[in-house]
C-alpha cells in the first residue's frame, strides 16, 4: 500500500513539475500605488487565467512560448492589454501594471444598483432583477444590456433568476425555497461587494459547476478590498432619496492580517411613487488572517435591517383616474400622515467563514461555510365581515356603474390636483372609516373579531451552506476542478397580527369557511378552524394566527470539470450529481384538511444528474468559435411543489425532476478598435410546475392554481459591438432578439383555501403563450466620450419591444375557452382569452462625470446620470392578468367583458441620480 502511494505521489509530482514557461509580475491602483487584488490575468491566445492576491501579486504556469496577449480586467477599473514575448522554460517578470480607475463603469454601477435596490418581487420580498451590472467589460453585450435594459425588468435570455446563480466567497447563496438570490441582503453595500468574478452561462468556470445564465462569484475578503478609505453621499428621486456610504481597508498588513468595515445609510419619506418611503442601514466586517504562504481564513459578515412600502399594480382605469403613473392604492392618510398599508420589513444577518489551502504552485483548495437567517414580512390588510377597504377595488370604479351619473361622481371624486387627491377617502385607503367600524363593532359585539386588522405575512429562511472547490492545473494541457456542496434549509411561513385598528381581538377562524358553512347542508363546525388544537383562539397583537408551517430542505451537489488547452483547440467537459429532498411541517390542525395538515409530511426526494462540455477554436489571437451544450434533470423547487401549502401536506400531481437541454454557437473577436460578440442559443425545459394564486372575492377565498407538465423553449440572437473611434470617442451596441414561449398545454390543479370545492385538475392551453420575464426584443446605442483629464459623457437610446404580460391559467383552461366559444362575436375570447402584447418604445438615457485628483493620493468623483429623459410614461414593465372571470350563473357576461382588466407596473418617467465620492 505505501508503494503504491509513493508511486501515484511520485507521478503527480512529475505531472506538475519541471521546468515551466511562467509569467509573474504586480498589479497596483493608478495614482494610489496600492496593491489591486483580484484582478483577473488572462493569455488572451491561451486558456489560462488567475487572480491576483492580497499583495497585487500573479503567477501564471504551464505557458505556451511565443507572443501573447496579456489581458488585466477589474470591475471599476480600465481594462489593459498588454503584448509579452515568452520564451520557453523560462520566467517573464512584467513588473508592475498600473490600472485606472473606470469612473464610467463606476458611475453605471451605482446607478444600476440604486435601480435594482428598489425592484423587488412583491409576492416573496426577493429581489427579482439580475444583478449583472458590475459585470468586467469585456463582455460588451453584457455590459450594455445590464444597466440600460433594467428599467424594463429585461432577464438575459428569458431566464428565470432561478437559472442565474451568485455565490459569495464560493458559497452559493440562490435561496433553497425559491432559487433566487436575495439581492436586498447586501444591502446597497456596494464599495463591499464591488468585486465579482462572473462567467456567461453553461462556460467552465473556477467555482462552480456553472448554470443556464450568468454565474457570479462575490468576492468581498478582507484582502480582495483595495486599501484606502471610500465615502460617498448620493441624491435620487428614484425608490430611496438619500445614501451615504464609506469603507475602509487596511488590505494586507504585514502582520498577515486584512480588516474592512463598510456601511450605508439609505432614506427617504416619499419616494418616485405616491405613498412609498424607504429606511435601511447596512453593515459589512471582514477579517483574514494569511497564517503562513499556504494556509488563509477568512471572516466576512454583513446584514441590512430594512423597512420600505410598497407600490401596487393598478388597472389603466385607476391610472387614468388618477392622471398618473405613479398612483397607488396601498396608502391612505391617517391623521393627515400618509400611511401605507403594504410595509416590508427584512433583515437577512450573514455569516461566512473561509479557508484557502495553497497546496502548490498548481492546486489550491478553497472551502467555505456559511450561515444566514433571513426574516422577511409584509403587512396586508384584513377584513371579516366587511366591505372590500382596496380604493380600487372594481365595485368602488365608475366603470362597475350601470348609471352614467353615479359613474361620473365618482370619477369626480377620483380627480387629483398637482398629483395630490381632491378626495383621499375615494381614491385612497380610508384609514379613518376602518377604525370607526371596529369602534362600532367594539360598542355592540365586544366579543367578536374585528372588522378590520393589518396582518403581517412572514417568510422567514434559515440555511447553512458549505462549499469546496479543489483546482489543479496539471500540466499546459490539462486543468481540474472539482467540488462538493451541502446545504440546509428551513423556511418558515406565518403570520401575525400587525395592527388590530382600534378592534378588541381577532378570532383565528376562516370567516369564508364560516360563511360557506352556513349554507351547506350538512355544516362540519370545525371546517372553519384554522387550528383544530386551539379552537376559537383569540388573538391580539403580536400572535402567530391564520397559518403556520415549515419547508425543511436539503441539498447536495459533487461536480466534476475537465479543461484541456490543446493550441488553437480548448475543450472542457463536466459532470454533476444533485440530491434534494424537502417536507412540510405543519405547527396548525387546519379544520379543512385535518388529517393533512399538522406535524411532519411525507419527504420528497430527487437525484439529478447534469452532464456539460464545450469547445473553443482560436481562429487566432483576436477571433475565436466556440460552442456549449448542457444536459441535465432539476428538482422542483419546493416554493412550487405543494397545493395550497398553507392549508395541507399535498403536493401537486406529477411532482417531477425538469428535463433541460441547452446549447449555443458562439463568435467573438477583439482588435484594437473593434470587440464584440454574437451568440445563438436555445433551451428546452420540459415537464415544469409552477404556482399561481389570485383572490375569488365571489368565492370568498384565495385560489391557487398550479401548472405541471409544461415545456417551454427559450431560443435567439445577441450582439454586442464595440467601436472605438478614436483617443475619446466610441460607439457600442447590443440587441437581442429573441422568443420565449411554452410549447404545450399544461395540467393545471385548482384549489380553494377555504374548502369551498374539492381540488380540479384540468388542461390549460398554454401552448405558444409566451413566458413573462421582460421584453424579448430590445436593442440600444451607445456613444461614449471619455476626456484624458479624466471626464466622461455617454448617452444611449434604447428600444424595447415583444414584452408579454404575465396570463391567468383560469383564463386558459379547456373549460373556459369553451364559454368564450359561445360568445358568436368573438370579443369574449379576444378580451378573456388572450395574452396582453404589452407597447414597445424608446427610453433614452445619459450620464456624465468627472473624477478630481487630490495632493497626497487622494480623489474625488462626482457622477450624474439621467434615466428616461424625454419622460415617456407609456411603458408598462409588467402586471399580470386578473384570474377572476366575469360569469352569471356559469356563463360569461358579455356585457361585462371589462369587469376584470388586466393590472400593470409602469417604467418611472424621468428619474436621476448623483453621486458625489471620495477616495483616500
Amino acid at each position: 500500500m505505501k508503494k503504491i502511494l509513493f508511486v501515484l505521489s511520485m507521478l503527480i509530482f512529475t505531472l506538475t513539475a519541471g521546468a515551466q514557461t511562467r509569467l509573474v509580475g504586480t498589479v497596483k491602483v493608478s495614482n494610489a500605488e496600492n496593491p489591486l487584488p483580484g484582478v483577473t490575468v488572462s493569455i488572451m491566445q491561451q486558456n489560462f487565467s488567475t487572480l491576483t492576491n492580497a499583495s497585487g501579486e500573479f503567477v501564471l504556469t504551464f505557458l505556451q512560448p511565443g507572443d501573447a496577449d496579456v489581458h488585466f480586467s477589474r470591475s471599476g477599473y480600465l481594462p489593459q492589454v498588454v503584448t509579452v514575448h515568452l520564451a520557453e522554460d523560462k520566467e517573464l517578470d512584467m513588473g508592475t501594471i498600473y490600472l485606472k480607475v473606470d469612473i464610467q463603469e463606476e458611475a453605471r454601477q451605482e446607478a444600476i444598483l440604486q435601480l435594482t435596490e428598489s425592484d423587488f418581487d412583491e409576492d416573496e420580498g426577493r429581489a427579482s432583477q439580475s444583478v449583472s451590472a458590475t459585470l468586467a467589460k469585456g463582455d460588451v453585450y453584457l455590459s450594455q444590456t445590464s444597466y440600460n435594459f433594467s428599467p424594463m425588468r429585461f432577464r438575459m435570455r428569458g431566464y428565470e433568476q432561478e437559472f442565474e446563480s451568485t455565490y459569495v466567497n464560493g458559497v452559493h447563496f440562490n435561496t433553497l425555497d425559491r432559487g433566487l438570490f436575495n439581492y436586498s441582503s447586501l444591502g446597497g453595500l456596494n464599495n463591499a461587494n464591488r468585486n465579482k468574478d462572473i462567467v456567461m452561462g453553461l462556460e467552465a468556470n473556477s467555482f462552480s459547476y456553472g448554470n443556464l445564465g450568468t454565474n457570479t462569484n462575490i468576492l468581498n475578503r478582507a484582502t480582495n478590498l483595495a486599501a484606502g478609505t471610500r465615502a460617498s453621499v448620493a441624491y435620487s428621486n428614484r425608490a430611496y432619496k438619500l445614501r451615504g456610504q464609506a469603507t475602509y481597508a487596511t488590505g494586507l498588513m504585514p502582520n498577515g492580517w486584512a480588516l474592512a468595515v463598510s456601511g450605508v445609510v439609505r432614506w427617504a419619506d416619499e419616494g418616485i411613487v405616491q405613498g412609498t418611503f424607504y429606511n435601511s442601514a447596512g453593515y459589512f466586517l471582514a477579517a483574514e488572517k494569511v497564517l503562513n504562504p499556504r494556509h488563509s481564513l477568512s471572516l466576512v459578515t454583513y446584514g441590512a435591517p430594512t423597512r420600505r412600502a410598497q407600490q401596487s399594480a393598478g388597472t389603466q382605469e385607476v391610472f387614468d383616474l388618477a392622471g398618473s403613473i405613479y398612483y397607488n392604492s396601498y396608502w391612505g392618510y391617517q391623521d393627515g400622515i400618509k400611511r401605507n398599508s403594504r410595509v416590508v420589513k427584512s433583515y437577512d444577518p450573514t455569516v461566512i467563514l473561509n479557508h484557502e489551502f495553497k497546496i502548490s504552485e498548481t492546486q489550491r483548495l478553497r472551502t467555505g461555510a456559511a450561515f444566514h437567517y433571513s426574516k422577511y414580512s409584509n403587512s396586508a390588510i384584513g377584513f371579516y365581515n366587511a366591505p372590500d377597504p382596496r380604493p380600487d377595488y372594481y365595485r368602488n370604479l365608475p366603470s362597475f356603474q350601470s348609471d352614467k351619473t353615479i359613474a361620473q361622481n365618482i370619477a369626480s371624486e377620483w380627480a387629483f390636483e398637482n398629483g395630490k387627491p381632491i378626495n383621499p377617502t375615494v381614491s385612497q385607503v380610508d384609514w379613518e372609516s376602518l377604525y370607526q367600524a371596529n369602534y362600532r363593532n367594539n360598542a355592540s359585539r365586544p366579543d367578536a373579531s374585528a372588522k378590520y386588522v393589518v396582518e403581517r405575512r412572514h417568510i422567514d429562511l434559515m440555511e447553512a451552506a458549505f462549499n469546496s472547490t479543489y483546482m489543479n492545473q496539471f500540466n499546459a494541457k490539462l486543468k481540474l476542478t472539482a467540488g462538493i456542496e451541502a446545504k440546509y434549509g428551513k423556511n418558515i411561513k406565518y403570520k401575525t397580527m400587525d395592527d388590530l385598528l382600534g378592534g378588541n381581538q381577532w378570532i383565528d377562524i376562516d370567516q369564508f369557511a364560516e360563511r360557506d358553512m352556513n349554507i351547506d347542508e350538512n355544516p362540519d363546525p370545525n371546517k372553519m378552524q384554522n387550528d383544530l388544537n386551539n379552537p376559537n383562539r383569540v388573538i391580539k397583537k403580536g400572535d402567530i394566527f391564520g397559518y403556520h408551517y415549515d419547508i425543511n430542505i436539503l441539498h447536495a451537489s459533487a461536480f466534476l470539470q475537465n479543461e484541456w488547452n490543446l493550441s488553437r483547440i480548448e475543450l472542457y467537459y463536466a459532470g454533476k450529481v444533485t440530491y434534494t429532498q424537502y417536507n412540510r411541517y405543519g405547527h396548525m390542525r387546519n379544520g379543512r384538511a385535518p388529517e393533512n395538515s399538522y406535524g411532519a409530511g411525507k419527504t420528497w426526494w430527487f437525484i439529478d444528474p447534469s452532464l456539460k462540455a464545450g469547445a473553443t477554436y482560436n481562429i487566432n489571437g483576436r477571433n475565436k468559435i466556440y460552442a456549449n451544450v448542457l444536459a441535465e434533470t432539476r428538482a422542483p423547487l419546493p416554493n412550487g411543489a405543494y397545493v395550497s401549502e398553507r392549508i395541507k401536506d399535498t403536493r401537486i400531481p406529477y411532482l417531477q425532476s425538469r428535463k433541460i437541454l441547452s446549447y449555443d454557437l458562439n463568435y467573438a473577436f477583439l482588435f484594437p478598435s473593434v470587440r464584440g460578440r454574437i451568440s445563438g442559443f436555445r433551451t428546452h425545459i420540459l415537464g415544469s410546475s409552477e404556482k399561481l394564486g389570485y383572490y375569488d372575492d365571489a368565492l370568498r377565498t384565495f385560489i391557487n392554481h398550479m401548472l405541471m407538465k409544461s415545456d417551454k423553449i427559450y431560443q435567439g440572437v445577441e450582439l454586442g459591438v464595440s467601436v472605438k473611434l478614436n483617443s475619446s470617442f466610441s460607439i457600442s451596441s447590443a440587441a437581442t432578439f429573441a422568443d420565449y414561449h411554452y410549447t404545450n398545454n399544461a395540467v393545471g390543479v385548482k384549489s380553494y383555501e377555504n374548502g369551498f370545492k374539492e381540488d380540479i385538475e384540468e388542461t390549460v392551453l398554454t401552448k405558444g403563450l409566451k413566458i413573462n420575464t421582460g421584453p424579448q426584443l430590445a436593442a440600444n446605442l451607445t456613444l461614449d466620450y471619455f476626456h484624458p483629464k479624466m471626464w466622461f459623457a455617454d448617452i444611449t437610446l434604447n428600444y424595447f419591444d415583444n414584452n408579454y404580460l404575465d396570463f391567468a391559467p383560469n383564463r386558459f383552461t379547456e373549460s373556459n375557452m369553451k364559454l368564450y366559444e359561445m360568445d358568436q362575436t368573438g370579443e369574449a375570447k379576444q378580451k378573456l382569452g388572450t395574452q396582453e402584447k404589452l407597447k414597445g418604445g424608446f427610453l433614452l438615457d445619459a450620464s456624465l462625470g468627472k473624477v478630481i485628483y487630490l495632493p497626497d493620493r487622494r480623489s474625488m468623483n462626482i457622477n450624474l446620470s439621467f434615466s428616461n429623459i424625454l419622460n415617456n410614461t407609456q411603458m408598462i414593465t409588467g402586471g399580470y392578468q386578473q384570474g377572476r372571470m366575469p360569469l352569471v350563473d356559469g356563463m360569461v357576461d358579455t356585457k361585462n367583458l371589462n369587469r376584470f382588466p388586466n393590472k400593470y407596473y409602469y417604467a418611472w418617467g424621468f428619474n436621476m441620480f448623483l453621486n458625489l465620492g471620495f477616495r483616500f
